[in-house]
């Protein structure tokens, strides 16, 4: 056996994910009162759920670095999560500012995570793969994933990578701690 399917079955099972909807567009919606339909967090809460972990917590911030730092502050502060899930701003526009204002936090960079997204994103999304700046991260003994918003590429994340690896990230996040 190598070290890595080692590492895989020793993390840990019960794994809580809280998911970050960043959306300007779907947050002012719901500061007016309007109904709000975010595909991306029902395709991520099924495909967390039947891979057999806990989603706990679910917030929507638009694209404002305040707000997006409020949000990570909480979570990070929560006893009930694991794995932060940021969907959205992760793109080359002016204000898709999720990676910039994210990524300076972590505590080490999960670099591999980004390549690996893009490649097996490119099957699906083609050549405009490459305009995604995905990454992942560790702060504080979580792990933080930053991956775009739409349903097809939260749909590659979770069930390509994320999900499939999470008790073995964890518990490499986590050791020594």
């Amino acid at each position: 056996m190598n070290t890595g399917d080692l590492h895989r079955r020793e993390g840990p099972r019960n794994i809580r994910f809280a998911w970050v909807t960043v959306s300007s567009s779907r947050y002012f919606k719901l500061k007016k009162g309007e109904d709000v339909e975010d595909a991306s967090y029902s395709v991520a809460r099924h495909i967390i759920q039947s891979s057999g972990y806990k989603l706990t917590r679910y917030i929507l911030v638009p694209d404002n670095p305040r707000l997006l730092l409020s949000a990570l502050d909480a979570l990070l502060d929560s006893q009930d999560v694991d794995i932060i899930v940021f969907s959205g701003g992760t793109g080359p526009t002016p204000d898709d500012l999720t990676v910039q204002t994210i990524r300076p936090l972590f505590d080490k960079e999960v670099e591999g995570f980004g390549d690996v997204f893009r490649t097996v994103s490119l099957k699906d999304a083609g050549s405009s793969s490459f305009l995604s700046n995905a990454t992942a991260g560790i702060v504080s003994g979580k792990v933080v994933f930053l991956i775009p918003g739409s349903p097809g590429a939260v749909e590659t994340a979770l069930r390509e990578l994320i999900c499939p690896e999470a008790g073995h990230i964890i518990g490499l996040a986590r050791r020594g701690l």
